[in-house]
């Protein structure tokens, strides 16, 4: 409990300097069973925890990421999501019906995997 406080504090501190920055950032967090890691655009993302993940400094528009989970247990998974200019997103990897999907943690929506 004390760390999803600490990561809640740490969103909040990191969307305000974001935001002073004029630039988007997405946060996704997992399960702590299933270790996972991040392409944005075809280039790993640093990792910083086993069940979490920010990306900073985004321009506005649909970012096309690609999640792949550790020793490869499940396939990658790519997802296009939308960010505003300034703005955030906080995402639950979530595994819905046999495949993983993105839980809009503002909105209660879900974001499905995109097709290749």
């Amino acid at each position: 409990m004390n760390k999803l406080i600490f990561l809640f504090i740490y969103l909040l501190i990191t969307a305000s300097v974001c935001c002073a920055q004029k630039q988007a950032f997405i946060y996704i967090q997992g399960d702590k069973a299933t270790p996972f890691y991040v392409k944005l655009q075809g280039k790993m993302q640093p990792r910083y925890g086993k069940n979490y993940c920010i990306i900073s400094g985004l321009p506005a528009g649909g970012q096309e990421i690609e999640i792949l989970f550790q020793q490869n247990i499940y396939p990658p998974q790519a997802f296009s999501i939308p960010v505003a200019e300034n703005g955030y997103r906080s995402l639950m990897l979530t595994k819905k019906d046999k495949e993983y999907e993105l839980y809009d943690l503002a909105t209660g929506s879900y974001i499905r995997p995109t097709k290749k």
